[in-house]
């Protein structure tokens, strides 16, 4: 069985999207199993990541004509032997119209990981055109893949309140832990304070910052407790947060940091107590799995995808409703466990759900497992 993973990027910047790494983690398991992976590339140029790795690597560049790409890739796609599985990554990528009909034209099966990009917040704020493109082709792709792949239950309800899909071909894998700081053992931090902390893209309507500051701040009024929050991160609405912590009466509880890396990151973490995440758009909640490798519980939305890891281990909390109200209950919620025996067994909880459930050999297994079902 020869596996291809598909992936287009729009530019150059995209050697830093979590989709690369994902792709990469992925296809770098599948091989050190023994099995032959290539990487597809479609993009502008080729990736460093890609480089010099255990598994192949073709570059399909854009930067001509697109039509050329196309014809290219699928001369490629005639050459391809019927025990070849390809693996889509994305989604809303017009390129991918005309070769995964070429696919499916020549019965060569082919997964779709949509990884979030139906995602419902996506889709209905969108751009006219995004949203056409979606009901006249990923709407054909959805039914012409052969097995369709989920990160969560709720990811797979979104796209059926969009676009109705045989249940049946479906299935689910979460993400995996992509910054392996598994073995790094979390510091015992003393300190006065409860530290919330959300880490990440500082995009105001995607991420759920609002949300966030005024659950925060409703939170704070309720009730006199020792708890702050950290923000850490880079981008465009830097100023507008700086402002919504003035009006909501915050500055004195909300710290506003710059994003950190590598082992200044995990430092960084380290003196955390619960990681937040209440995102509206979120491709990419890789940190709530990087703080639970250091044993620190989180709060998520259902948008990141890790409602059902986070529920079903007992690893942190879980935002149905993903309002500044709910928000709040469950920040009194985790303040009042912080001080029993179940703020340690959710800790516990948190370290073993990435053991368990995010390691990317066992991640690659699963699926390699449903690609030989479909050969």
């Amino acid at each position: 069985m020869e596996i291809i993973h598909l992936l287009f990027t729009r530019n150059t910047k995209a050697k830093m999207s979590p989709l690369v790494d994902i792709i990469h983690q992925l296809a770098t398991e599948q091989v050190k199993i023994g099995y032959d992976v290539t990487v597809w590339h479609i993009g502008s140029k080729p990736l460093d990541l890609f480089n010099n790795k255990a598994y192949k690597t073709k570059n399909f560049s854009t930067n001509l004509f697109v039509w050329n790409t196309v014809q290219k890739m699928l001369k490629h796609i005639d050459g391809l032997n019927k025990q070849t599985i390809v693996h889509v990554h994305g989604g809303i990528i017009p390129i991918y119209y005309p070769i995964l009909f070429h696919l499916n034209s020549n019965g060569i099966p082919f997964i779709l990981s949509p990884h979030g990009r139906f995602n419902s917040y996506a889709l209905e704020q969108g751009s006219y055109l995004k949203r056409k493109h979606f009901g006249n082709f990923d709407t054909n792709i959805i039914q012409w893949a052969t097995a369709i792949h989920f990160r969560s239950e709720y990811e797979r309800n979104e796209l059926m309140r969009y676009c109705q899909f045989d249940l049946q071909k479906s299935y689910i894998i979460p993400i995996g832990l992509i910054n392996n700081n598994i073995d790094i053992a979390p510091k015992i931090m003393k300190h006065d304070e409860i530290i919330y902390c959300f880490y990440g893209e500082l995009n105001i309507a995607e991420m759920g910052l609002d949300i966030l500051l005024s659950g925060f701040a409703k939170f704070k009024k309720q009730q006199a407790n020792n708890a702050i929050l950290w923000i850490m991160g880079n981008g465009k609405d830097r100023n507008a947060i700086l402002k919504l912590i003035k009006k909501l009466g915050l500055h004195k509880y909300v710290f506003l940091k710059p994003a950190v890396f590598g082992a200044l990151k995990f430092e960084q973490l380290s003196k955390i107590d619960i990681m937040v995440r209440c995102s509206r758009l979120d491709y990419a909640p890789s940190v709530v799995l990087e703080s639970a490798a250091m044993s620190i519980p989180s709060i998520v939305s259902e948008n990141t995808y890790l409602v059902d890891l986070i529920k079903n281990a007992n690893a942190g909390y879980t935002l149905t409703k993903n309002t500044s109200d709910e928000l709040m209950q469950v920040f009194t919620e985790s303040m009042k466990e912080i001080e029993t025996v179940h703020w340690n067994r959710k800790k516990l909880n948190a370290h073993q759900m990435v053991i368990s459930a995010c390691s990317w050999n066992k991640i690659a297994r699963e699926q390699l497992e449903v690609y030989k079902g479909l050969i």
